[in-house]
């Protein structure tokens, strides 16, 4: 217990100190920009989908404890955003009881993850997540980011490959290991479509050739770690899968957006 214990705080530490580092290289790529003007929404956003992966994760490791801890965060961030100055960030203030809205289901659903958890009921905090990322996330996206983003080509390949991430969420919380191969080769099978310089060029506008050639290489991250995936569902290694998704996440997928958004 107590080496599961210590485990558990080094993890947490060692996201952490990931999110901190992503948020200042985030803030680093525009010169002369100070992090206070940088999106001031990012480092929370940030933060919310740090949580969300954790409670993913300690879900499919039954990790109880971890999953309570990282709802309450999510809900606490929640509420202290409510009230956020709407105008500061270039929309209208009279859309603050909207934008509070999403905010409410936020905290809601991130405390019904909690009482699940409380109750060891990993079905039921699955659940209330994907009630937060439909009901909060996405909804709230819609809403108040540029709507003409959401159509564009490179958005929908990478919500294919978010929703292919989320079923290996699913999967490993139920134990369907035939579930996690399949999303796990359908990352695979996407990203390798990204590899094409037209794509590359057009849908995600890398003109530059080492630009490309590094998108190429954290593009292979993420393919690679997929197929860690899927080898460790063949072998039903639910440790194996956990560790590779969190690698193609932040090897892959997280590092791209940092560089390339």
């Amino acid at each position: 217990m107590l080496n599961q214990h210590i485990a558990r705080t080094a993890g947490r530490s060692c996201r952490r100190l990931f999110a901190a580092a992503l948020v200042a290289a985030i803030a680093a790529a525009i010169p002369g920009v100070p992090r206070a003007e940088l999106r001031p929404l990012t480092r929370a956003m940030l933060e919310n989908l740090g949580s969300v992966n954790e409670i993913g994760e300690a879900i499919a490791l039954e990790d109880y404890e971890q999953v309570e801890h990282a709802a309450n965060e999510l809900a606490a961030r929640a509420r202290a955003l409510k009230g956020t100055d709407l105008s500061k960030l270039g929309i209208d203030p009279q859309r603050d009881p909207e934008f509070d809205a999403f905010l409410t289901v936020q905290e809601k659903t991130a405390q019904a993850i909690g009482r699940a958890a409380g109750e060891e009921d990993g079905a039921g905090a699955f659940l209330a997540l994907q009630s937060v990322l439909s009901g909060a996330c996405l909804s709230c996206h819609r809403q108040f980011r540029e709507p003409l983003q959401m159509m564009r080509p490179s958005v929908s390949l990478m919500t294919s490959m978010l929703q292919s991430w989320r079923e290996i969420n699913r999967g490993l919380s139920i134990n369907d290991f035939d579930l996690v191969a399949r999303r796990a080769r359908e990352i695979e099978s996407v990203g390798r479509v990204f590899t094409w310089d037209q794509i590359i060029s057009t849908t995600f506008g890398v003109e530059d050739p080492e630009e490309r050639k590094q998108f190429r290489k954290l593009l292979r991250n993420v393919l690679s770690r997929a197929a860690q995936i899927g080898v460790a569902a063949d072998s039903e290694d639910a440790g194996g899968v956990v560790e590779a998704t969190q690698r193609m996440w932040i090897e892959g997928c997280v590092s791209c957006h940092a560089e390339f958004r």
